[in-house]
Parts: C-alpha cells; sequence; structure tokens
C-alpha cells in the first residue's frame, strides 16, 4: 500500500497586515518628500557690534579729524549759530535806534510854534501808539508801522512853515512805504538803517523854529 505524503497549507498572510505595512510606506514617503529642505530655514539674525574709533586713529585729513581740530568760535553761544546771534543783534540795534528816534520826535510837538496845531498832536499820538509794543519788549511787534508814522509825522510837522524841506519830507514817506519792516536779513536791516539816518537827519532841520 503506497504512502501519501500530505503537506499542510501555509496560512494566507492577513489582510490587515497589508494594510498596516501601505500606510506606514505612504506616511513615510509623505515625511520624507514633504519635511522642510535645510535650506529653507530662517538664518538666525547677524548682530553686528559698532565699535567707536579711538580719539587717536582718525586719519589726519579726514573729515572727523578737521572737525575735531577746528576750536568753535570763542563768543559763540553754544547751541546757536554765530550768523544767528549777529542777526539778532543787528535787529536789536535797529529797534534801539527807531525807539531813540521817536523819543526825540515826541518831544517837537511840544515846542511853542508847533504846541497849537492838533493834526501835529494827532501824528504824534499815532506815533507813540505805533511804536508801544516795540517799547514794551514785544518780540513779535513789527517795524513798519513805527517806520510809517514817523514819516507821517514828519511830513506834518514840514507842512507847518518848511516849504523848502517838502521835497525830503515827501521822499521818506515813498522810503517808509516800499519797506517790508521786517529786519531779518542783512540787506533788510541795511535798509532799515537808511531810513532811520535820512529821518534823523530831517528830524534835526525840523529842530529849528519856523521861520
Amino acid at each position: 500500500m503506497a504512502n501519501i505524503d500530505i503537506q499542510r497549507k501555509k496560512a494566507a498572510p492577513s489582510p490587515w497586515l497589508l494594510v498596516v505595512l501601505a500606510v506606514a510606506l505612504v506616511a513615510g514617503a509623505a515625511w520624507f518628500f514633504l519635511r522642510p529642505a535645510p535650506v529653507d530655514d530662517p538664518a538666525p539674525p547677524i548682530v553686528r557690534q559698532e565699535v567707536a574709533a579711538p580719539a587717536d586713529s582718525l586719519a589726519p585729513d579726514s573729515p572727523a579729524a578737521d572737525a575735531r581740530a577746528t576750536p568753535p568760535p570763542a563768543d559763540a553761544a553754544p547751541g546757536v549759530a554765530q550768523p544767528e546771534q549777529q542777526a539778532a543783534a543787528e535787529a536789536s540795534a535797529t529797534k534801539s535806534e527807531l525807539l531813540a528816534l521817536v523819543g526825540t520826535l515826541t518831544d517837537l510837538a511840544d515846542r511853542p510854534d508847533l504846541r497849537e496845531e492838533a493834526n501835529i498832536r494827532e501824528q504824534r499820538d499815532n506815533l507813540t501808539s505805533a511804536t508801544a509794543r516795540l517799547a514794551d519788549g514785544d518780540a513779535r511787534a513789527g517795524l513798519r508801522p513805527g517806520l510809517v508814522a514817523v514819516a507821517t509825522y514828519l511830513r506834518t510837522i514840514q507842512q507847518h512853515g518848511y516849504p523848502a524841506l517838502e521835497a525830503d519830507a515827501l521822499a521818506l514817506q515813498a522810503q517808509a512805504a516800499a519797506l517790508s519792516g521786517r529786519d531779518a536779513t542783512a540787506a533788510e536791516q541795511q535798509q532799515n538803517h537808511d531810513f532811520i539816518a535820512r529821518a534823523t537827519a530831517l528830524a534835526d532841520e525840523l529842530s529849528a523854529p519856523a521861520r
């Protein structure tokens, strides 16, 4: 009687194991392809430290060395430019000259031959009103009202017995009308000084009693 060789059939692998392996393979592939590349990582900020150069390391011909070697003006105030100081001094001088002239002119109205003239007294009052803010030290007060009032006042006095000075008085009025009243630039200051000098000269001629 023949022997029959019976072999056991091997069990097929579980389908769930195949599913788990497939999921693991997909997850591994996704992680490999989707992970950020090293070059995409932001570089750490670079901190630069400024090191001040020693005082004795400045180049001889460099602007910094020239600035260090040039001393400030002896009369310059800290934080104030020298031209601004000069302009402020000139403006103050112009106001002082104008106020000094006004003080001289107001006395003319008290002269016996002019005392009774109502229009002269009126123009004197206008002159003092026009320069009152300057006299009070108001920095915002302009010069033009006072300059125009000076010319008008002298013209009014000239009309009372000084026919020979009519051209001078009219020219002074025209000069006053052309002034801006500003005193910030050298040109403006020179114009104001010229007017005050001319008005002072005319006032000297009007100071003598009319003939």
